[in-house]
């Protein structure tokens, strides 16, 4: 399947920003969050009435709504300066490119192509991170033969979380279904002014035996249905657990034991395991923040497996990851200001960075399951598939599936842990429908 470029312009805001709004500070939240372009895809199959011609139509209809929602999202038309942690909003534009592809989008949708095909609908990383001003946002619409459209979004993980940017496409998509007819949304873009950008004084860097800079990373996604996911629960569930595990609570902690049975083997003897899980700020945090703040409100909670503990439970595992999550939402609820949030996040990447033992192994997980991916609507239909693209650090990212009982497990992990990965998944299962969406 070929996707070829015929097009890249820049779209920006409808009304120009104002003199005073030129300059966006970002938050310290916002810094401690790595400044990469993460990419997301919306896969929209067509109704069968539409044609290659009607696409590009389609494409201008959507640069257009762009150019609207963007008066109300500034800062994701302007470019982001590194040295400063701030964004330049002065119009510069998002970077729209258009591509034909050669193949029917079923085929993608019901196929579950290698990762690698999946990169090349999203906008190069190369081209992002190339200039000293970076873009922000950067999309490009991928049109089938058939009339289907993929959109594929990369964004400044710098500029926001997975909310925020959901909240700007579910505006986006709103805006091209009804113009004329949709309650305006305005965000607040104060964090900076709650949580100002500092030098990241106590900030220790990671040793270089914790990176895996030198490993080859894959990226592959593994479906765990709604009957894997009821079996997991079944065998998490013991009596001292007191309400049955969630769906991501039970996943990530199957996927956990895994990834802890994987380095046992690979070592030839049990080391402790270290687990990172983000959490969302909004409702956590107890001071006035903006209902409707853009930007990063995310803090993470950590689990310790120890090495010493021979057999590795499903149900003990779940209860770690459970009983952080609650220890780590109570301290944040107690938190009177940012200074204390502040303190809060270096003790916390430090413990996964600079201050975690080499024998010690990282696993890192986010979720989005919840965050109604599958309700975003141009006015074609909502998605048939949501995906993402090739990670750069080894991390387990996980999605809802489109009946909402599952969920889809975008796992990186280095080539020789993925064989293994891929094995285990295959015995788990073996009664459930395998799909698996790359290849080595």
């Amino acid at each position: 399947m070929k996707v070829e470029i015929q097009s890249t312009n820049l779209v920006k805001p409808s009304i120009p920003t104002p003199l005073h709004l030129k300059n966006y500070k970002l938050s310290f939240i916002d810094q401690l969050a790595s400044p990469i372009h993460f990419g997301i895809l919306f896969f929209f199959l067509s109704d069968g009435q539409q044609d290659t011609d009607h696409n590009p139509r389609l494409c201008d209809q959507l640069e257009n709504s762009l150019s609207k929602t963007l008066t109300r999202f500034y800062p994701l038309a302007g470019r982001y300066s590194k040295p400063d942690f701030s964004v330049d909003c002065g119009d510069q534009g998002v970077e729209v490119s258009r591509a034909r592809v050669n193949g029917h989008l079923s085929e993608i949708v019901h196929g579950r192509p290698e990762t690698r095909l999946l990169d090349t609908f999203v906008p190069s990383i190369i081209d992002l991170v190339r200039p000293v001003l970076r873009p922000v946002l950067a999309i490009q619409i991928n049109m089938f033969q058939c009339g289907g459209i993929a959109l594929g979004i990369r964004i400044l993980h710098s500029m926001g979380d997975g909310v925020s940017l959901l909240t700007f496409l579910q505006e986006w998509a709103d805006t091209t279904r009804k113009p004329l007819n949709q309650p305006i949304y305005y965000p607040s873009f104060e964090l900076a002014s709650l949580f100002p950008g500092r030098v990241l004084v106590g900030l220790k860097p990671e040793q270089s035996s914790n990176t895996v800079a030198n490993k080859k990373l894959v990226t592959k996604s593994f479906l765990f249905d709604g009957v894997t996911i009821y079996a997991l629960k079944a065998e998490a569930t013991h009596p001292h657990l007191g309400r049955q595990p969630s769906k991501v609570q039970v996943l990530t902690a199957y996927i956990w034991r895994t990834l802890i049975r994987i380095a046992r083997a690979k070592h030839g003897h049990p080391r402790p395991s270290l687990l990172s899980f983000a959490m969302g700020l909004r409702g956590r945090i107890r001071f006035l923040i903006p209902e409707k703040s853009y930007g990063t409100l995310v803090g993470h909670t950590t689990a310790l497996f120890m090495a010493e503990e021979s057999e590795i439970e499903l149900g003990k595992l779940v209860s770690l990851l459970r009983n952080s999550i609650r220890k780590t939402g109570e301290v944040f609820a107690k938190a009177r200001d940012g200074d204390e949030i502040y303190a809060m996040l270096i003790d916390y990447y430090n413990e996964i960075g600079g201050d975690r033992p080499r024998e010690v192994d990282l696993c890192r997980f986010t979720s989005w399951c919840g965050f109604d991916c599958y309700d975003i609507d141009f006015g074609w239909g909502k998605p048939s598939w949501v995906a993402t693209v090739s990670k750069f650090v080894e991390l387990v990212f996980l999605l809802d599936n489109k009946c909402g009982d599952g969920i889809e497990a975008w796992v990186t992990l280095n080539e020789e842990d993925m064989i293994e990965f891929e094995r285990h998944y295959q015995d788990l299962c073996k009664h459930s429908p395998v799909k698996i969406c790359s290849k080595l």
